[in-house]
């Protein structure tokens, strides 16, 4: 049987789409070897360089990765396959309570050579958690890449005694981080935070005033501890018996507030990282009233909305006093850590 002309045009367009298609085939599945022979994916996942430079968008993708395989409860070899591990913290941010401790963690998290610890542990301060041992620390730490230093932070830490020595038979060298705001600033944040919780259980709580002083001499109740904690060189002295002065870094909490960006490079240094962080990382949130944090332009974040409470009106007079009561123990914090403030 012969086949008319204009089925011969039909079969030729028909061969040519068959033939066509195979084709476009054979040169993708070409260019996707060759693709991968010059960028396999553990290449791209590699830390860029000897130097440990990494851009911020890298972090992201692999942050990304690292949460999809930790939620698909990944086997071992697949986190081996990416180079993934758990790490001891290399620095730890001590404290202090109401000092801007979740704020520079946060901040901190920008850099793409940071991995933070999001919930505070309490691994050192408390007796039952610490009884577990350091294996059940480290399963407490998130994945990392093993370039990547881990940090934690427990307020907790800088004001129990048993901390800094237990602290120090883990890592000797570790790096401690240390933010203090005004100290009368601070005690009024202290109990700012309390009066909250107090006021979500429909719970009654005294004025800071009646706190702060001591009703039968008249003087600063250090009895009170928003007050104690206040005295920086009360605990500061105590975990000097087991790490010297130069493995401490003071961070201004009341400069990371209103002018973070020089204070995230002072610890960039003291951590010996490369300098990632920027201002384009840092912007101003005028609702809030302080700065959230940029990480690509994709994401954006601000602390949770309990941070950056209002703080109740204290009579003058009473925090003149605390101001004049704090004055010496400043000094003194001045002298032991060679940083100076403009602190009442």
């Amino acid at each position: 049987m012969l086949l008319s002309q204009q089925q011969w045009q039909r079969l030729f367009v028909l061969s040519s789409l068959v033939l066509g298609s195979l084709f476009f085939l054979v040169v993708r599945e070409g260019t996707l070897d060759r693709l991968q022979l010059i960028c396999p994916i553990k290449d791209r996942l590699s830390p860029a360089g000897a130097s440990g430079q990494i851009l911020l968008h890298t972090l992201q993708h692999k942050q990304a990765l690292r949460l999809k395989l930790h939620r698909r409860n990944s086997t071992r070899k697949q986190l081996r396959m990416y180079h993934l591990i758990k790490q001891l913290p290399r620095a730890i941010i001590i404290g202090v309570r109401k000092g801007g401790t979740r704020a520079l963690l946060e901040m901190l998290s920008l850099h793409p050579d940071v991995v933070k610890v999001s919930q505070e542990v309490h691994f050192f301060d408390n007796d039952l958690t610490y009884a577990h041992g350091v294996d059940w620390y480290l399963k407490k730490m998130p994945f990392s890449f093993p370039h990547q230093i881990t940090i934690e932070k427990s307020p907790a830490y800088f004001i129990t005694e048993e901390v800094p020595e237990r602290i120090f038979k883990m890592n000797s060298s570790i790096k401690l981080l240390l933010i203090v705001r005004e100290p009368t600033t601070r005690a009024v944040s202290d109990y700012t935070q309390v009066l909250e919780g107090k006021e979500r259980k429909n719970k009654t709580y005294d004025k800071f005033e009646e706190l702060v002083i001591d009703t039968n001499t008249c003087e600063v109740n250090t009895k009170y501890k928003a007050v104690r904690t206040s005295i920086y060189t009360k605990y500061l002295e105590h975990w000097l018996k087991f790490f010297p002065i130069e493995q401490f870094h003071i961070v201004d909490g009341d400069r990371l507030i209103t002018d973070p960006l020089p204070e995230l490079k002072l610890v960039e240094q003291f951590l010996n990282l490369p300098s990632r962080i920027s201002q384009y990382n840092l912007y101003f949130n005028a609702t809030r009233g302080f700065f959230c944090l940029h990480f690509n332009f994709m994401f954006n974040k601000c602390l949770v909305g309990s941070k950056g409470r209002i703080h109740p009106n204290v009579n003058p007079s009473i925090k003149e006093k605390l101001q004049r009561f704090f004055h010496p123990f400043n000094q003194k914090f001045y002298q032991i850590t060679g940083r100076t403030f403009s602190w009442p």
